[in-house]
């Protein structure tokens, strides 16, 4: 399990340099205004967000207001968030740690968050018993991720004619690098392909959270991970999920 959790960390610490999830304006006032209707009613101030990577989740709540911890396992993930918390001259407490394996004490915060990360974890199961088991009780839970279809393995043989013919562009190579760093690994990650909310439901109420719902996501004009407008039939790629302890 090391060597897995090795592999995921090379990746993402090369992956920071170039890596931003809300990438305009608009859909970072979008997300933050989703945070403060799900956790403004918490009963305390103290947050936690979980594969924080540059901060952007751990921004919005020290805005709304809260002390917020982030952890991500990518040392590199961090110094960003670090240059991005002192860019919007903010306090927030930063540091590497594992989100299957927390190093805090039980009942800790009143809000944990974690966006994008179930599906890179090996032992999904095992993270959501420690984000409940360092959550006060009544506190909440935000998690949202999906189904991003990585199915990289499957046209990797394009990618590399791509790359003698000399036509690589920096997608293919991000495709080249994640399928180089993922290849071996996806084995150990029951939702490599992404995860969608009913199975996230499933983890959450093993992991004796109650209320689960799951937030409507068409509050978004369009896909904040994609290009392409959401049309009304289209099943979303994405879902936010609430809950509390």
């Amino acid at each position: 399990m090391e060597k897995v959790k090795t592999g995921i960390k090379k990746y993402w610490n090369w992956r920071s340099k170039s890596f931003l999830t809300d990438r305009s304006v608009t859909i970072a006032k979008q997300w933050e205004f989703i945070l403060k209707e799900l956790v403004s009613g918490s009963p305390g101030r103290l947050a936690l967000d979980i594969g924080t990577g540059r901060g952007h989740f751990a921004v919005y709540l020290t805005r709304l207001g809260f002390s917020v911890t982030g952890i991500d396992l990518s040392e590199n993930m961090i110094s960003y968030a670090r240059q991005n918390a002192a860019w919007h001259n903010l306090d927030i407490d930063f540091q590497t740690g594992d989100a299957e394996e927390l190093e805090f004490e039980d009942n800790t915060f009143d809000v944990v968050v974690s966006r994008n990360l179930l599906w890179t974890l090996p032992s999904p199961d095992k993270a959501l018993k420690e984000w409940r088991r360092v959550l006060k009780p009544g506190g909440i839970l935000v998690v949202s991720d999906g189904f991003w279809m990585n199915y990289t393995w499957k046209s990797i043989h394009h990618l590399i004619f791509s790359l003698l013919k000399g036509k690589f562009k920096n997608g293919s190579m991000l495709s080249v690098r994640f399928y180089c760093s993922y290849a071996p690994l996806q084995k150990s990650l029951p939702f490599y392909e992404g995860i969608c909310f009913e199975k996230a439901s499933m983890l959450l109420q093993m992991a004796r959270f109650k209320d689960i719902k799951s937030y409507d996501i068409s509050c978004f004009d369009m896909n904040p991970y994609g290009r392409k407008k959401r049309t009304k039939n289209a099943e979303p790629s994405f879902f936010i999920a609430y809950a509390k302890v």
